[in-house]
């Protein structure tokens, strides 16, 4: 697997995420639980269709299908309507790549886990209601699993990824439960993010995954 180079724009929003975290200690909500967990199952679902090797200019096409997984996020509280969010998300979405050649098509395919770590800033639209809206931008280094591309019983082929980082955005609603701490909570989530993968002997493929991902799971304030 070959390094990744840094990413100035993803280092810039995590510093100034660590900054907001720092300097905003003190102006949490009234009841000092200014802490929540959130722990949801999601589905992860790629859009892209097309995979590219800039050595050679082959363009392959694909089909994806979307893969259930689990996220855990905690989020701070830092005021009222502002809320910094930190979190794993983890999902095996399906891959079937199609090869032509010569009259004779090959159709391969392959789970791919897929990792984001991310950070987010939760801006929260409706703060004192028992429906709790909020929307913000994410930034995340996501990580790519080794896989196997299968075209038959004696046809695979092994695959190396290379990490890299990704912005997005997040789109969540929080729905208490009683007067506890407990809630239910729906998430849409996206990622712009490139997959960059290569074979035993060589070659990079390239191709933008750019997953939307859905999440519905329990949350708890404390």
């Amino acid at each position: 697997m070959k390094p990744t180079s840094p990413n100035p724009i993803l280092a810039a929003a995590l510093v100034t995420l660590v900054f907001a975290l720092a300097v905003l200690p003190g102006t949490a909500s009234a009841d000092d639980d200014p802490w929540k967990i959130r722990l949801a199952v999601v589905s992860m679902n790629p859009s892209g269709s097309q995979l590219v090797v800039p050595e050679t200019d082959e363009l392959f096409s694909y089909q994806s299908s979307s893969g259930v997984g689990f996220a855990i996020d905690f989020e701070y509280r830092a005021s009222r309507r502002l809320g910094i969010d930190f979190g794993v998300i983890s999902a095996s979405p399906g891959f079937t790549v199609t090869v032509d050649a010569q009259s004779v098509s090959v159709s391969g395919s392959s789970d791919i886990r897929i990792t984001p770590l991310y950070a987010a800033l939760h801006i929260h639209l409706t703060p004192d209601g028992r429906f709790d809206l909020y929307v913000g931008p994410m930034v995340a280094y996501v990580t790519y699993h080794r896989f196997e591309l299968v075209a038959g019983p004696e046809l695979r082929e092994a695959f190396s990824a290379q990490n890299g980082g990704a912005v997005g955005a997040v789109l969540g609603l929080d729905v208490g439960l009683g007067s506890g701490g407990w809630s239910l909570n729906a998430a849409i989530r996206y990622l712009d993010t490139t997959l960059e993968a290569s074979p035993e002997d060589g070659g990079v493929g390239k191709t933008d995954i750019d997953p939307t991902i859905f999440s519905f799971g329990v949350g708890y304030r404390f």
